[in-house]
């Protein structure tokens, strides 16, 4: 029995070391033949997740606030996102990579990264994981952590 990827979640945090971790996404899909399918999770402020922003603005208006800032923050993202993936394929000469989707959403990173897996029934999830040291062992980041802890799929994680 062969192992077969067709479908790679590359989820990004739009960080400085994000282009390193999708050349590696591509080269998955390359060898496969795979599409890619990317996501950005907005994590929502805390100062707007809890009510200390209720206690100075009203409600109607910090929704609406809430909407019109994530509508557009949504919109630019993508478009972003198009244009760099767009750039990378074309730099890494690809033949069968591909990206099939671009989502932005928002919510808890760890959540959103593995309810997309599911949905997408991605046969791989890829993403950077930033390394913290403890008192002698390196931990890895919240995120790909918890990914990792609860994904029922293979986890590719690249150190950034």
């Amino acid at each position: 029995m062969s192992f077969m990827i067709k479908r790679i979640l590359y989820a990004t945090d739009l960080g400085p070391h994000g282009p390193k971790v999708f050349r590696c996404a591509i080269s998955i899909a390359e060898k496969y033949g795979a599409s890619i399918h990317v996501l950005h999770v907005i994590d929502e402020p805390s100062i707007l997740r809890n009510n200390i922003a209720e206690r100075y603005i009203s409600d109607s208006v910090l929704g609406g606030y809430r909407e019109s800032t994530l509508e557009e923050a949504v919109v630019e993202i993508k478009r972003r996102l198009h244009q760099f993936s767009q750039s990378a394929l074309e730099s890494e000469e690809t033949s069968y990579a591909h990206v099939s989707e671009i989502n932005v959403m928002p919510g808890r990173p760890g959540r959103v990264i593995l309810a997309e897996a599911e949905r997408i029934d991605a046969d791989c999830i890829v993403l950077g994981s930033r390394r913290y040291s403890g008192m002698s062992d390196v931990i890895i980041g919240s995120v790909a952590r918890k990914v990792t802890l609860k994904a029922t799929r293979p986890v590719f994680l690249f150190p950034i």
